[in-house]
């Protein structure tokens, strides 16, 4: 009876824990239940928040592409006239050292040159450009190009107009100092040109009205013409001009000199005299070669150009050899120079000039260079001093931008 009397109060005991553990069941999940619609609302409020932050986005979006192209549409219209202009310039400080065939020696730091240039895209069609140019001890600061040019974008014509440098002679070198070449032909005036360029050809002829006013006259009887070739390939290039002018009399330098010899005499510029020129530079690989022929056609009066007991004839030209190289990492190039002239003692230039030099490009657009040139004077016979060994040393300073 006892063991009977245990195995109901076992099975009591048991049907009510049964009933406790359903229970407690029951309730966590209801609770876990409570927890998922909870979470369930957050969820979705997040995702609300997250539609409603990429319909912004969205929008944003749209706003920045209309101001883009808004951007686009003035830079291409007459407000965008800045993004069309671009200027650059050049700074050079030098510091020489002469010691000529006679005199005293002498040494200087100078602002060799300060330019500034614009040159602006108007349209399609029409460009220009303007250059402000200082040398100090050569050139107070003055207006040293000023050009407008129009071409047919798909035509190869063009035509320009202002004041600019005639191309007549290139005057190419890797050098600090100008070739004896510039020197006798160089010709700025203000002119109107006309040329052509098409697959490597290039010419044109150009008119203007000298300073030098042949027998009083004041007419635009001046012109010159131009014709040239270049070619480049991988590893070469080489290029070829010819030029002409009718009046080389009214290049730079000899302008000044047979102006001052006329007024002297009290005589009137008599007849012009032509000048032809012809150049030529060729690259391989790291090497340049550059060479170059100036020369009047006919003799100058004895009273314009003197040169022995006549007039003269001048004439000069440049041999030209370059090379380029890397000294960790810095690019350098060396070059080497043989240059004369004829007949030119009256514009005080010498005979014959040896010349080298060395550049480094030390940082971007900036070059440290070095020269020196060895020159030898007309012998006395012909009007010079005769004295053989007149050298100079010039480092420069260069920055482009």
């Amino acid at each position: 009876m006892s063991i009977f009397k245990f195995l109901v109060t076992s099975l009591v005991i048991l049907a009510t824990f049964e009933n406790v553990y359903a229970n407690d069941i029951q309730d966590e999940i209801s609770a876990i239940k409570a927890r998922l619609n909870q979470l369930e609302q957050i969820v979705n409020k997040q995702s609300e928040t997250i539609n409603q932050q990429n319909d912004v986005i969205e929008e944003k979006s749209k706003q920045i592409e209309e101001l883009v192209q808004n951007s686009n549409t003035n830079s291409e219209s007459d407000d965008g006239w800045f993004n069309k202009i671009e200027i650059s310039g050049v700074t050079e400080v030098e510091a020489g050292y002469n010691d000529p065939d006679d005199g005293e020696s002498s040494s200087d730091i100078v602002l060799a040159t300060a330019e500034l240039s614009v040159a602006a895209e108007v349209n399609e069609w029409v460009s220009a450009e303007t250059v402000l140019l200082f040398e100090e001890d050569d050139t107070d600061l003055e207006v040293d190009v000023a050009i407008v040019t129009i071409a047919n974008p798909n035509k190869p014509w063009f035509v320009s107009s202002g004041l600019m440098y005639e191309p007549f002679g290139m005057f190419e070198t890797n050098l600090i100092s100008d070739p004896l070449t510039l020197e006798i032909a160089e010709t700025r005036e203000t002119s109107v040109l006309a040329g052509i360029e098409h697959n490597g050809f290039s010419g044109g002829v150009y008119v203007f009205n000298g300073d030098l006013s042949e027998k009083g006259d004041d007419d635009i009887d001046n012109f010159g013409a131009f014709a040239g070739y270049m070619q480049e390939n991988e590893n070469s290039s080489f290029a070829i001009n010819l030029g002409y002018i009718n009046d080389i009399g009214d290049s730079d330098n000899l302008q000044d000199v047979i102006q001052d010899n006329i007024d002297a005499a009290a005589v009137e510029y008599s007849d012009q005299v032509g000048g032809f020129s012809i150049d030529g530079i060729f690259t391989y690989g790291p090497f340049n070669v550059i060479a170059e022929y100036i020369m009047a056609t006919d003799d100058f009066e004895a009273n314009e150009l003197t040169y022995r007991t006549g007039g003269a004839e001048p004439e000069a030209f440049n041999i030209e050899v370059g090379y380029s190289f890397n000294v960790g990492g810095v690019p350098m190039t060396a070059a080497l120079a043989y240059q004369g002239t004829d007949e030119a003692v009256a514009l005080e230039l010498p005979e014959e000039r040896i010349i080298g030099g060395l550049s480094a490009e030390i940082f971007d657009g900036t070059a440290l260079s070095f020269e020196w040139a060895h020159d030898d004077d007309y012998s006395d016979s012909d009007g010079g001093t005769g004295e053989f060994g007149g050298d100079t040393i010039t480092s420069q300073l260069a920055v482009e931008f």
